[in-house]
């Protein structure tokens, strides 16, 4: 266990690495008509990775947003502290049923964002495996790797007022996101695909 907690410890430092920029939901003004929200989820070893244009003109800059990928993230997942941060969208499937994504030392969360609409935004998921080292009786030791993956770079351009998630997912073939556009129709939310690039 001792060799694991360590390993835990290696891998929060490792994503201490892909530190972003903050953009906390008390400070985010969201304004239908020009921009619309997105929601990522994550959490330590399975951070969401977003490009987004910010600004207009020569003042405009790409800013690169990872939730769960931060040292204050990772640890946060691994202590069961992580906090959601929500700006009012929807709630989904997804949302309602977080604990499920819970793993060993690494609990869900998600973050909502404003981002400006009819700009490209780029998405992107990842896994990182746990690795363990066990002394074996006869000398030496046992190294094991869970393997690491990250999703291919998906791109959308959102549209004025519209919700969206992202998800990530891995299976035997590897990692995978897709985006979803966050649909209301007669009090039932549903997600719905978004055509990504």
């Amino acid at each position: 266990m001792k060799t694991k907690v360590l390993s835990v410890f290696a891998l929060t430092v490792l994503l201490a690495g892909c530190a972003a920029t903050e953009m906390p939901a008390s400070t985010q003004h969201y304004n239908p008509e020009t921009s619309a929200r997105i929601r990522l989820f994550g959490q330590n070893g399975r951070p969401s990775i977003m490009f987004v244009q910010i600004g207009q003109g020569n003042a405009a800059k790409t800013e690169k947003i990872t939730v769960g990928g931060s040292l204050g993230d990772a640890f946060g997942s691994m202590l069961g502290m992580s906090k959601n941060e929500s700006i009012g969208m929807p709630a989904t499937e997804n949302t309602q049923n977080l604990a499920a994504q819970n793993g060993i030392l690494s609990k869900a969360f998600y973050r909502e964002f404003v981002i400006p609409a009819g700009k490209p935004v780029k998405v992107q998921g990842a896994y990182i495996g746990l690795s363990s080292i066990t002394p074996l009786a006869q000398g030496g030791s046992l190294y094991y790797h869970e393997g690491d993956c990250s999703s291919n770079m998906v791109s959308f351009v959102p549209q004025a007022g519209q919700n969206y998630e992202v998800d990530s997912y891995l299976s035997g073939n590897g990692c995978s996101v897709v985006v979803f556009d966050i649909k209301s129709t007669d009090g039932k939310v549903s997600l719905i695909p978004v055509q990504t690039q």
